[in-house]
Order: structure tokens, then C-alpha cells, then sequence
């Protein structure tokens, strides 16, 4: 079992393999959840100079290592940390009004962006929010930048700068213990069920520094549990979609990596089991979103659209939302003094939130933002949604359900490519990973966009298989189904006229025989 959530690991997994190809349409797919609106360049650091936090930063230095000269230029780290693809500003709400409503952004992300689905109308903050709002204390209103032209992936950002911003996620926004009552318990037995989420945030928090050995962790109760596996267990995520999708800057191709997935991962299953408890918590606020969701408006001016995204998310949250549920939230919150705590565990989340403009690498910086934001909306909508209600309930920001989903397809990908370098690791079949060449990922296109052009995007499953979109149909999470074989007779259809029988049985007769003689004729071929 998944300690602190109320599901087993073999039911997570069961569900991934559910949702994962659903979910992979909707962020992929989809012109409201393939594009998200930030703020990433018009806010400073609030903790300390940026020009410190990037001063050992590869990922955002003029290029002076000797070593990094005989790489070409679109393969070294200060490249790839760049976003790509169009970005477009949002309108102010006087400009909105002067525009068409089917287009607020007058094309900025291309002609074929269905813009009514983008564009943020709900920018209000609400006390209620677990996350700092993009445009909060910015003069800026953001830029609209595609999801899947920047992918999650590897971008060299290393060094002092990186360590520096979660080592202050993880030591500035811990719950410590006061040192008389440390010293006092030091005496007294551990609560039960406490051993084990100290002994896990600790091995994370070793790993990191090892100046913060031995701090003071109050993990006496469930709500500061959950707050220290929520930040490993995200840590542990972001890690797992670097090592997967890794760059030899030698050859220029992507392709996972084992040795990091070992170092970072595989040695520390404590840091796995957080990544489930994620899942767990995550998916079970997008489930209690699926009332709320039913009378949603994705795209305003463009009914297919919005049709089309309606009907997938709404069988996603179905799906989600099946018994048993998987995370109680229920159980927390309920003690005396709860409030206060509540408002305390709000406000650490939020300096973590603050924290990721300190991140000095664009599209770290950017993933960072949006899984904060996607964590953040998952502990507003448990802690405080009501399920069996609309109306009372805080506002839900379209940023906020596009960080929400895309989070969630962050951790589902997190899990699929954990079993892929286990099952590697298990076989000893350390190079049997697909590689990606090092040809960019394809252009996004709407819709639209697609249906004019009649192309289609090659998309690779947490495992080693890669498959073209419009095959979901014969996709099973890291495999293809089994071809029938032509002399097998397809599942009956009890509807089928007796033509449609005669048919059935010419087309098992006929295509055995076609399967023989082609067997004949290889038969020189293969000896």
C-alpha cells in the first residue's frame, strides 16, 4: 500500500494504464491544455540576486567551457533552455473587448489556434488559492507560450544555482520542530507511521546537501506528511522526465538515461513511492472536479473544439472518479488548531510557488511554474471543494486547470518511464530505449491545423515504443496489441446479417491461405 493515500501501487498502476493515451491526447492535443500563460520573464527572484542564483549555471552562462566548444551550438545547455515556437502577450481586458472573441491574440500562436480556448478571462485571485497567481505584484500579464513545443526534458541546468533553489524549497519551507521539543522527544517513541516519511525526507534532503543532515523534522502528523512527500515526490518527478529524456550533447540525440535514473531514482525507492503518493493525491482532485467540469466552456468561440475537449476530459474524470477512491482528504485538517495549520501549510506552498522565479533556466523555469501551479490547484480543490456543489466554491482559473491536467500527465509519464528503466534494469537490456533522433520534436498544430495538413505526430509511451497519432485504438501502455492472426476469427457480432457472416468466414479461408504461400515464398529468405 501507498502510505498516507488509501490505494495500492498495483491499482495505480492499473489506473495509468487506463488513462495514460487519454491523457496524452488531451495535453497534446487539445489548444486549451497545450498552451499555458505565465509570467517568466517579468518577475525577480524575491530570495535573494538572480545574478548570484545563475552565476554557476551552465544553462543560462556566455558559453566559456572549453569543453562545451566542440558541441554545436543547438545542443548546449544555454540552447536548450530556451523556449521555442510562437509566444503571444495577453490582452489587457480593455483590449479583449476592441478584438473578435474568436480572436483575442490577432494569430500571434499561428493561424490554426483555436484562440477562445487559450486565452485567460479568469485572472482574479481568491485568499482560498494555494499557489501565488502569475500576475500577482507584475506589471506584466504574461506571454502565451506551447506546452508541447517545450517539452520537459533535459536542458543542462546544473550547478550551484540549481541546488540553491531546492535547497531552499526543502530547508525554508519544512515544518521544524522547536529544539525543546526535540529535545524532549528524544526520549519518547515515535508515533506510529511517522518512521517511515522522516526516514524518507531525509534520505531526499541528505541527497541535496549535506549540510542539512540531521534537521529537526516535524512529521508528527498527516497534513506535514503529506507537505514534505508533495515536494519529494515532485523533485523525484521533474527528475525522472530529465533522465528520460537526456541529451548525448556528443551525438545530439535523446534518449534516456539509465545511469541517471539509477543515481537519482532507482537507489532511493522512497523518492518512487512519493511519485505514487502524487498520483494518488492529484488524480483524486482532478475526480472531484467532475461536476464542476460538465457545464465548463473550454473555447468559447469555437464549439468543436470545445466539444471535442469536453468529451475526452469528461471521460478522463470519469474514469478517475470510479471506487475505490485512492486519497481521503478528508482526514486531514480535523484536529483542534486545524485552521491555523491549514493556513500555515498555504503559505509554505506558496514560497515554493515564489521560489521557481528564481529558477535561472526558461524552460525549467517554466515546467517548474506550471507543476507548482498544478500541485497548488490539486490542494485548493481538495482542502477546499465541495464536490456536491458549484456555486459556493472558489473560482477555478483556466491556468490553474491547465497546470492541474498537465501535472497529472507529468506523473503518469513519471511512472510509465520508471517501469520502463526497471523493466531495463531487471533485464539487463541497458540500451533497449528508443532514441529520437536528432531531429526536433514536431510543430504543434491545432485541430484544425491538423486536418488541413493531414499530418500526423509521432508519440513515444512511457515504455520503448513509439507510435503515430490516431493509433491509440491499438496502443496498450508501452505496447502494441497483438496483430490477429488471419485465421483467427474475429469477436462475434450477433447484429451482423448472414452476407456479412458468409464474408467473415471467405475473408479466415482466404487470408490463411495468402498467409501460407507468403510463409512459401520467405522461406529462401530466412535460411
Amino acid at each position: 500500500m501507498v502510505s498516507d493515500a488509501c490505494v495500492s501501487y498495483g491499482t495505480i498502476n492499473h489506473l495509468n494504464e487506463q488513462i495514460y493515451t487519454l491523457l496524452n491526447s488531451i495535453t497534446q492535443d487539445t489548444d486549451f491544455f497545450s498552451y499555458y500563460r505565465l509570467n517568466l520573464f517579468n518577475k525577480e527572484c524575491p530570495f535573494w540576486s538572480d545574478a548570484n542564483s545563475m552565476c554557476g549555471n551552465i544553462a543560462c552562462s556566455v558559453n566559456t567551457i572549453e569543453s562545451d566548444e566542440d558541441i554545436p551550438l543547438t545542443w548546449r545547455a544555454e540552447e536548450l533552455s530556451k523556449l521555442e515556437g510562437p509566444k503571444a502577450n495577453h490582452p489587457p481586458r480593455n483590449i479583449q473587448a476592441e478584438r473578435p472573441k474568436e480572436r483575442p491574440l490577432q494569430g500571434m500562436l499561428g493561424e490554426g489556434v483555436g484562440e477562445s480556448c487559450v486565452v485567460e478571462y479568469d485572472d482574479e485571485c481568491d485568499d482560498r488559492d494555494y499557489c501565488v497567481p502569475e500576475d500577482e505584484g507584475s506589471t506584466g500579464k504574461g506571454d502565451y507560450v506551447s506546452l508541447v513545443d517545450n517539452p520537459e526534458r533535459f536542458t543542462g541546468y546544473s550547478g550551484s544555482g540549481a541546488h540553491q533553489v531546492w535547497d531552499a524549497i526543502y530547508r525554508e519551507n519544512c515544518f521544524m520542530k522547536p529544539m525543546a521539543e526535540e529535545l524532549q522527544e528524544q526520549s519518547l517513541n515515535v508515533p506510529t507511521g511517522g518512521l517511515q516519511a522522516v526516514s524518507d525526507f531525509r534520505n531526499v534532503l541528505q541527497k541535496e546537501s549535506q549540510r542539512l543532515e540531521g534537521l529537526p523534522l516535524d512529521n508528527e502528523c498527516l497534513e506535514k506528511r503529506v507537505f514534505h512527500r508533495l515536494i519529494s515526490g515532485m523533485h523525484a518527478s521533474i527528475s525522472t522526465h530529465l533522465c528520460w529524456d537526456y541529451l548525448n550533447q556528443t551525438t545530439g540525440q535523446w534518449h534516456p538515461n539509465l545511469e541517471c535514473y539509477k543515481e537519482r531514482l532507482h537507489k532511493h525507492p522512497e523518492r518512487i513511492s512519493n511519485m505514487y503518493f502524487n498520483y494518488a493525491l492529484v488524480s483524486r482532485a482532478v475526480a472531484k472536479l467532475r461536476k464542476h467540469l460538465q457545464s465548463y466552456t473550454f473555447c468559447t468561440s469555437d464549439p468543436t473544439q470545445d466539444a471535442e475537449t469536453k468529451s475526452r476530459v469528461t471521460q478522463l474524470t470519469k474514469i478517475l472518479g470510479e471506487p475505490p477512491q485512492i486519497f481521503d482528504e478528508n482526514l486531514m485538517f480535523q484536529d483542534p488548531g486545524a485552521q491555523g495549520l491549514k493556513e500555515d501549510f498555504r503559505n509554505r506552498f506558496r514560497n515554493v510557488s515564489r521560489l521557481m522565479d528564481c529558477v535561472g533556466c526558461d524552460k525549467c523555469r517554466l515546467w517548474g511554474k506550471l507543476q507548482v501551479n498544478g500541485y497548488g490547484t490539486a490542494l485548493k480543490v481538495l482542502f477546499e471543494y465541495d464536490e456536491t456543489k458549484n456555486g459556493e466554491n472558489p473560482p477555478l482559473r483556466r491556468t490553474e486547470l491547465v497546470a492541474l491536467i498537465n501535472t497529472l500527465g507529468r506523473i503518469s509519464h513519471s511512472l510509465a518511464a520508471s517501469h520502463s528503466f526497471h523493466r531495463a534494469l531487471e533485464s539487463g537490456q541497458h540500451n533497449a530505449f528508443p532514441i529520437h533522433g536528432s531531429a526536433p520534436y514536431t510543430h504543434h498544430h491545432s485541430a484544425k491545423d491538423e486536418e488541413k495538413h493531414h499530418k500526423r505526430r509521432i508519440f513515444k509511451d512511457g515504455g520503448s515504443t513509439f507510435y503515430y497519432e490516431g493509433d491509440e485504438g491499438n496502443f496498450i501502455y508501452g505496447r502494441y496489441k497483438r496483430e490477429r492472426m488471419p485465421w483467427e476469427r474475429p469477436p462475434p457480432n450477433p447484429d451482423a446479417t448472414f452476407f456479412e457472416e458468409l464474408k467473415v468466414e471467405w475473408d479466415l479461408v482466404w487470408g490463411t491461405f495468402k498467409y501460407v504461400l507468403q510463409s512459401w515464398l520467405d522461406i529462401p529468405r530466412t535460411l
